[in-house]
């Protein structure tokens, strides 16, 4: 299992000195550390986001009882998902820059709508070469978001 796992990481290390076109591999090793720190801040936002979800709306009416009012740190791990990726893209790294301009088209993360930090943040994912913001600015702009 291991042997295999150092296998592909030499591959990948190998094929990155080599190639040129995969600008995912050839990253600030600090942005991609904040990338993937602002998934994790990410990802608990979601499961905070969930359990909020069930004990309010399906636990409560399974027991027909109200329950005391709990706190939901769900807005802490959007705002540290956010930060994390804004560092990340500050220093260039395609995804993290995604990632915000799709934050700001539709206002996820704890961001608020803005069209056209939207569109700062995706211009510079196409141009850093990220595959899907081409076509997410493609698509906004066929239905009219960006000005």
């Amino acid at each position: 299992m291991k042997f295999d796992y150092l296998k592909t990481v030499w591959t990948l290390l190998f094929q990155a000195q080599n190639s040129k076109n995969d600008v995912f591999l050839l990253l600030d090793t600090n942005a991609e550390h904040e990338y993937q720190q602002g998934l994790y801040f990410e990802q608990l936002a979601l499961n905070d986001q969930y359990h909020h979800f069930m004990r309010h709306h399906i636990y409560r009416h399974v027991n027909d009882e109200t329950q005391t009012h709990t706190t939901s740190f769900a807005y802490l791990n959007e705002r540290n998902a956010i930060w994390c990726f804004l560092r990340s893209a500050l220093r260039g790294h395609p995804e993290a820059e995604y990632k915000m301009g799709i934050g700001y088209l539709n206002g996820q993360l704890g961001l608020d709508r803005d069209y056209i930090k939207a569109e700062k943040w995706l211009k510079r994912a196409a141009k850093d070469g990220h595959p899907d913001a081409k076509r997410c600015l493609y698509d906004a702009y066929s239905q009219l978001a960006f000005s």
